[in-house]
């Protein structure tokens, strides 16, 4: 039976990756985000470290039919983006181009764990989705909390919580320690999910910056079958991974 773990912060994740299936979490914002994102259709995403990587590439794109330019330092668009990191921006989106995005941590946690086996991107949105991959998988899996700077980020750890309640719904799942801590973070919660989002340190830096709609929208469970993967450099949804 394969092992579940969760990594709280980036720090935590182990050197050796190979043999993994890792789920990489950052529900306030970039995976929400990235899920609300290929929900309303785009395509692909490309995910790069720096902002001016993000605005060589969003030119590169120019010549090819464009893309979208998003992302976030310091909670806001950089200038001359097209979009922050507002996961409402991404379902309003009117046509079928590609993302380029840049994020303070959830570009960064998709590098730390670049070298997995397979890459899942989860949210609150999507976790059901996530959990139904998941219990289907020979491989042991880590739910990586993305946190702030180092910092957990109960958000997330909730997320992982929400996740492995989904798998342990579908069937029996081996846990860690730090696995049985997130899960019960989660149900302690779950009747307040809303509110206590809203309490946490992103939520309510995101609510000082008038950003407290992207805070509810993140709180949203299970409302998206999307799965997105991040295989060779793009983020793309995990059924065409298979085609």
């Amino acid at each position: 039976m394969p092992k579940l773990d969760v990594a709280f912060v980036l720090e935590l994740v182990p050197e050796e990756l190979g043999q993994l299936k890792t789920v990489v979490i950052d529900v306030l914002r970039a995976t929400s985000t990235i899920v609300a994102a290929m929900s309303a259709g785009v395509p692909y995403i490309v995910p790069v470290a720096t902002v001016e990587a993000a605005t060589r590439l969003a030119a590169d794109y120019a010549e090819r039919g464009g893309c979208y330019l998003g992302g976030e330092r310091n909670k806001l668009p950089p200038p001359g983006f097209d979009c922050g990191n507002s996961p409402l921006e991404y379902l309003q989106l009117s046509s079928e181009k590609p993302v380029v995005f840049t994020t303070t941590n959830g570009t960064r946690a998709l590098n730390r764990v670049i070298d997995s086996k397979e890459i899942l991107i989860g949210s609150l949105g999507n976790a059901a989705a996530v959990a139904e991959v998941l219990v289907t998988s020979p491989e042991d899996i880590l739910l990586v909390c993305s946190g702030t700077l180092g910092q957990i980020a109960a958000e997330d750890v909730l997320c992982a919580g929400l996740i492995i309640q989904e798998m342990q719904n579908r069937a029996t799942v081996l846990l860690t320690d730090a696995a049985r801590i997130a899960l019960a973070s989660y149900q302690r919660v779950a009747g307040n999910l809303t509110e206590y989002l809203l309490q946490t340190r992103s939520g309510q830096g995101l609510s000082q910056l008038g950003l407290e709609r992207d805070v509810l929208h993140a709180a949203e469970v299970n409302y998206s079958p999307v799965i997105p993967k991040f295989t060779d450099g793009r983020i793309i949804a995990w059924e065409s991974s298979r085609a």
